[in-house]
């Protein structure tokens, strides 16, 4: 089903925002939890051992509601263990979506899976230096749940492909995708802190499920990076954001989510 909202009186009033002029990220991402999707404790008490597709072994051990331990059972860094704070979310009957920051390595991991089938999806961001800037950089890898078949990996896809998508992250937060390529996407903010701002960046999309999608961005101005997971079916998203805030000068992580409309999706005429 395709919904039809009128932007039209919200785009008339917007004028160019100059990159200087545009506010921080925490500015911008303020009350973006208010349509996220709630928190499970469903993985409290269980541990989960992920095997990578590089030969690492690593146990993920969730104490409670909050609190992850992770132990490195095989690799090069075997032996070595951490304990963070983590945030899990069911974005459907069996799919999670986790995701934590290791302050000590300055690093924010994202893991999504099927619990049917044991299929890991591995997102780790961190950052690096370019031309005297600091910039968000995200690594990608599978893994399979120890003790499950992991037959069907998670891989890039062309899903979103021709999607013009609207995102509602709060009553005043609204922004719209268009998604041109399978790597190649742009957003406008069509209500809030960032109204008028727009850009095209380099995206990704992985299929996790029928209308259910992965997607990553990188961002060009700002040196953020996200992974969202994106259901056409239920018309939400739930991610994270991750990236090092120039104006503050600090980290900035983030979880939030959206309720989301399809506004039009586009076909191209055949040569």
């Amino acid at each position: 089903m395709t919904l039809t909202y009128n932007i039209n009186n919200h785009v008339e009033t917007q004028t160019y925002v100059p990159v200087e002029e545009w506010p921080t990220l925490e500015e911008m991402a303020d009350g973006f939890s208010e349509n996220r999707i709630p928190h499970t404790s469903a993985l409290a008490g269980k541990t989960i051992v992920l095997n990578f597709e590089g030969g690492s072994v690593i146990s993920h051990e969730f104490k409670d509601e909050k609190t992850l331990v992770w132990t490195i059972l095989e690799g090069e860094e075997r032996g070595l263990s951490g304990t963070d704070n983590y945030q899990a979310f069911e974005v459907r009957q069996g799919i999670f979506f986790v995701t934590f920051y290791k302050p000590a390595y300055n690093e924010q991991v994202s893991l999504i899976w099927r619990s049917e089938d044991g299929n890991v999806f591995v997102a780790a961001s961190n950052f690096v230096e370019i031309n005297g800037e600091r910039r968000t950089k995200t690594d990608f890898t599978s893994a399979v749940i120890e003790g499950l078949p992991g037959n069907k990996p998670i891989v890039q896809t062309s899903d979103l492909v021709g999607k013009r998508v609207l995102y509602r992250y709060s009553s005043d937060d609204w922004y719209e995708h268009v998604y041109f390529t399978k790597e190649t996407m742009a957003w406008h903010c069509v209500n809030g802190a960032e109204t008028g701002l727009a850009d095209v960046e380099k995206c990704a999309f992985f299929n996790l499920d029928e209308d259910l999608t992965i997607l990553f961005w990188t961002e060009t101005i700002m040196p953020v990076e996200a992974i969202i997971v994106v259901d056409l079916k239920e018309l939400r998203s739930t991610g994270r954001f991750f990236c090092w805030d120039p104006k503050p000068q600090r980290v900035i992580s983030l979880t939030f989510g959206s309720l989301a409309a399809i506004l039009n999706d586009t076909t191209y005429p055949e040569k």
